[in-house]
């Protein structure tokens, strides 16, 4: 699975960053409208704001802080960790991010939090020493599951088919606002028939809909 976007966290604000691979340097968002001529010109920017808005909503989270937090050199995907896991273990996403920059690792981070607060799933992978990447897919798909009452099948059929955590958001929330299954959605975009400017254009929206659609969605 590719890395987290850490500019996912930004695309709400005027001045937020742009989401890049791993290794590029961000940069502002030029392109957050739709445009024909270059449809996949703002395809960055859908993907990141469907990201920021579902962490913003999910645990309450202002935009601005996230954005602070990134800005400042936190890592995206440790944004999720710790937000998630600081929910399901009474403590700050502050204090687990201190803690993680302490010891260099979750797992470290995290010890002697079990199975019972974190779920056997995420257990077991922080127990191998998994990746905050890995870490964070596994806390977002489970807040698309548990606040957005996703289809887990269709979500692990997305998850298959290679969806980043970007593209998962995006096919789950559109796929239940169009009435069709998200994995419908990824496809002609991985077979390069469609790009995610002209999927959002076709469900009759523009970029910018798209974090109230995120927010409507969470429970």
């Amino acid at each position: 699975m590719r890395p987290l976007l850490a500019a996912a966290l930004l695309a709400a604000l005027p001045l937020a960053v742009s989401a890049a691979p791993a290794g590029a340097a961000c940069h502002c968002f030029t392109d957050r409208t739709y445009d024909p001529t270059r449809p996949s010109a703002a395809d960055p920017y859908i993907l990141a704001t469907t990201r920021s808005s579902l962490l913003s909503a999910a645990f309450g989270v202002p935009k601005a802080e996230l954005v602070r937090a990134v800005m400042s050199g936190t890592a995206a995907e440790d944004l999720w960790v710790a937000h998630w896991a600081g929910a399901r273990l009474g403590r700050l996403a502050g204090t687990l991010l201190e803690a993680k920059a302490g010891s260099g690792s979750w797992k470290a981070a995290l010890a002697g939090a079990g199975a019972d607060k974190l779920g056997q799933g995420f257990a077991k992978q922080l127990g191998r020493g998994a990746s905050g990447t890995e870490l964070a897919a596994l806390a977002v798909d489970d807040v698309l599951i548990a606040r957005t009452r996703a289809d887990p099948a269709a979500l692990a059929k997305l998850r298959v088919a290679g969806a980043v955590t970007e593209e998962a958001i995006l096919c789950m929330v559109l796929g239940a606002k169009l009435g069709v299954a998200p994995a419908s959605l990824l496809a002609p975009v991985r077979d390069g028939k469609a790009t995610w400017g002209t999927t959002v254009q076709g469900a009759g929206m523009v970029p910018k809909d798209l974090d109230q659609l995120v927010r409507q969605s969470v429970r």
